[in-house]
């Protein structure tokens, strides 16, 4: 499959390294030279230099043919005219482009069949969705959720009193009766696909699948219990902060935002009534005493400035915040925020590539989450009626090493049913099957899954 991206920024890049690790053939465009060259010295793919709305410049990349064209610069208005350009110059079955203004999506300008864009991510509101999941689900940790399921997928650190430490695999299935499977674990920047005879070390990242019910379950075993989160601070007034005060207001909760900027803190005022809008500076520590901000049940905090939302973080739980949710996007900060407890992260790139992904990979796909930093990613696929998975046992599927079925939606009627299958399982029509693979053999189960 080949994919032309434009622009290398923090979503173009993560997105290109994952798509080459995967072995797609991407061609990246950047009209920064010195950008450019930093990321021909960093990722196995070509990159053209210049603009990605130049004919001359795309038509160099190859783009006529080309399966995927992806708008992501850091302009919205580059992002659509490229997009445009693709469209009426060169023959490419989906254009997507990243738009971060609300005014282009109200106008409807977006829906234009003349625009040429068949797909359109946010990274603010896709970022605002992850941190809704984890706020829905008590913000225990990272969520992801999959379409039209009751399945989820979460991460737990394993510290040292962690009841998984020195642990395998077939010994905590038999302390934890209930219904789940570890998928993957991570650990010294690797992915391990594990087996029954793994040991779980202090310090790794493990991977769980599980449906919601049985996931609370399993987390009240390793000591992160469910709270009431209905006093909540979010922390910056921008486009998340604003998103997702609106989601919190819709749900009845009870809700302080602080921005430090004053004409803004007019225009919040007015734009969320029934929310407290405090102007004044979060890094300021007698703000917490004053506004009694250490007795919220969480605090979300979505500034632009990575570093104060992990230190306002770490500063509320040391006061007693039950949980914490800051907005984080560097690989580091992403790293050691479960040994600082924190309680979840949130990264607007990695929201808008597990986004962008799903219209990237091919066969019937309802949902993909980027894992780890793009080392792998879980896959929903959903079989119809003619695929050559139905009627298949699982252990007949021939899976590519490196991957594994963790899970299967089945509707029936109104409702539906979740299985963590084992070998036997039989893959049925109708059926949405979840999959976790290590990002070098997704092309491979995207092959498997297409027949």
């Amino acid at each position: 499959m080949k994919i032309v991206i434009s622009g290398s920024g923090e979503v173009g890049f993560h997105l290109a390294d994952q798509l080459v690790t995967s072995h797609q053939d991407v061609v990246l465009i950047e009209k920064d030279p010195y950008r450019a060259k930093f990321v021909a010295d960093h990722l196995d793919c070509m990159v053209i230099t210049g603009e990605g709305s130049n004919p001359e410049v795309l038509a160099e990349a190859g783009i006529d043919g080309a399966d995927t064209f992806i708008a992501v610069s850091n302009l919205d208005e580059v992002n659509i005219v490229s997009c445009l350009v693709v469209a009426n110059e060169f023959k490419v079955k989906t254009k997507i482009a990243r738009v971060r203004s609300l005014q282009y999506r109200r106008s409807g300008i977006l829906k234009h069949s003349l625009l040429g864009i068949d797909y359109v991510v946010n990274p603010e509101i896709e970022a605002a969705r992850a941190i809704m999941n984890i706020v829905a689900h008590g913000a225990t940790g990272e969520v992801l959720v999959f379409e039209d399921t009751d399945i989820q997928l979460r991460n737990i650190f394993v510290d040292e009193a962690s009841p998984f430490k020195d642990m395998t695999l077939r010994e905590i299935r038999k302390e934890i009766s209930y219904n789940f499977i570890i998928a993957g674990i991570s650990r010294d920047d690797e992915v391990i696909i594990p087996y029954g005879d793994t040991k779980i070390a202090e310090g790794d990242r493990v991977y769980l699948v599980s449906s919601t019910h049985n996931m609370e379950r399993i987390l009240a075993r390793t000591g992160r219990f469910r709270h009431k989160l209905h006093n909540v601070v979010v922390v910056g007034g921008g486009k998340i902060g604003c998103y997702v005060t609106e989601f919190l207001l819709g749900t009845g909760r009870s809700v302080k935002l602080v921005e430090k900027d004053y004409k803004h803190c007019k225009y919040l005022a007015e734009r969320f009534s029934e929310a407290l809008v405090i102007n004044e500076d979060i890094s300021d520590e007698k703000l917490f005493e004053d506004e009694q901000l250490n007795a919220s049940d969480l605090i979300v905090i979505t500034t632009h400035d990575e570093a104060l939302n992990m230190l306002t973080a770490i500063y509320a739980k040391s006061l007693g915040v039950k949980r914490v949710v800051p907005v984080v996007n560097k690989s580091n900060y992403l790293n050691i925020a479960n040994k600082l407890g924190i309680d979840a992260t949130v990264s607007p790139k990695a929201s808008s590539v597990s986004a962008i992904l799903k219209y990237v990979r091919r066969g019937n796909i309802k949902r993909v989450h980027s894992i780890f930093e793009g080392k792998a990613e879980a896959i929903e696929f959903a079989i119809n009626p003619a695929s050559k998975m139905d009627g298949k046992r699982v252990k007949d599927l021939h899976l590519p090493a490196g991957s594994l079925v963790v899970a299967v939606n089945r509707p029936e009627g109104a409702s539906s049913k979740n299985f963590v299958p084992n070998g036997e399982f039989v893959i049925q029509a109708g059926d949405n099957v979840v999959t976790f693979a290590k990002a070098e053999q997704v092309d491979s189960l995207e092959e498997l899954f297409m027949r």
